[in-house]
């Protein structure tokens, strides 16, 4: 005997079909939210770990073979390539601070004086240029930058220079105005995501009490965003050590950094020396990324709105 219609039959009784349905769509649910786990421990734990694993294997003629060596790590430590790694991490930090200048204050005028309806509608834009592939925009800078290039031209039209400017392509200069140019928007995104969890009232406290702005910048505004302004950071620091196209195409013959280095041991098929600095910079990111955790507590950032 068939059920009637609407009801379905489990473990010879019947149920509605709508308690059935919804019973095993909360079943099935509950596995959703492991996909991004899974996802996440096949694609970035598990080939994280194995770059440090292959970090150790011995260097072969084309590949490497398993071992115990540490001839990968002695390359870089006792070499220039350690200055260079030191220096690049000097020039992202300038970058850093040059963003936090540029960027962070954006971050607190959307907070603060665009409408709430419009301040996701603005963050949009400077999302915007990211849709753009990342060479293109590094490339652009180019006719921008270069010795005939836009801004000497305008700066000698202006009569403020004689001579066009030689340190804004071809130089660290020019990597750290590549790196401002293509991570600024992260400071301002992160920061925004701190400052939203800041109440608005308290910028109208601290104008009914007549903080002065830098006295409302240091005792009210710059400890509750810290926990954005620290990720931001983190990002642009490392991206800025990383991204082997800003020294490429921006940089001199001095100007290298650890994505670079990296890239040059697999051009020399040297992959343990590539797999080492690999986990040198993973090794940092995930340092910066306790300390500034243990510091400033960065599950603030997805704190609730008010």
């Amino acid at each position: 005997m068939r059920p009637p219609k609407g009801v379905s039959e489990i473990s010879g009784g019947m149920i509605p079909a709508a308690t059935y349905k919804a019973s095993l769509m909360e079943r099935s649910s509950g596995w959703i939210f492991y996909v991004p786990i899974v996802f996440m421990i096949l694609f970035f734990a598990i080939p994280m770990a194995l770059t440090v694993v292959f970090s150790f294997f011995e260097r072969t003629m084309f590949w490497m073979e398993p071992g115990f060596s540490l001839k990968a790590y002695e390359n870089f430590f006792f070499s220039a390539r350690l200055k260079n790694f030191l220096s690049s991490m000097y020039y992202s930090l300038i970058a850093v601070v040059i963003c936090f200048i540029l960027g962070f204050p954006i971050a607190v005028f959307l907070r603060r004086s665009v409408p709430q309806v419009a301040q996701h509608r603005v963050i949009l834009l400077f999302i915007l240029p990211f849709m753009v592939s990342e060479i293109i925009r590094i490339f652009a800078l180019r006719p921008v930058l270069q010795r005939n290039g836009l801004i000497n031209t305008a700066l000698q039209n202006l009569g403020i220079i004689d001579e066009p400017l030689t340190i804004l392509i071809y130089s660290h200069t020019g990597v750290i105005i590549g790196e401002v140019l293509s991570f600024l928007p992260f400071i301002v995104f992160a920061g925004f995501l701190a400052m939203e969890a800041v109440p608005k009232y308290i910028f109208e406290v601290c104008d009914d009490i007549g903080a002065g702005p830098f006295a409302r910048f240091r005792d009210v505004i710059l400890p509750l965003a810290a926990p954005g302004i620290f990720a931001g950071s983190v990002f642009i620091f490392v991206n800025g050590i990383g991204v082997a196209l800003l020294p490429n195409i921006l940089g001199g013959p001095g100007a290298v950094n650890a994505g670079l280095i990296a890239t040059q041991a697999i051009a020399a098929l040297d992959f343990p020396l590539a797999m080492a600095i690999s986990a040198i910079m993973m090794l940092t990111l995930m340092g910066l990324l306790y300390i500034g955790h243990r510091i400033f507590d960065l599950t603030k950032i997805l704190a609730p709105i008010n």
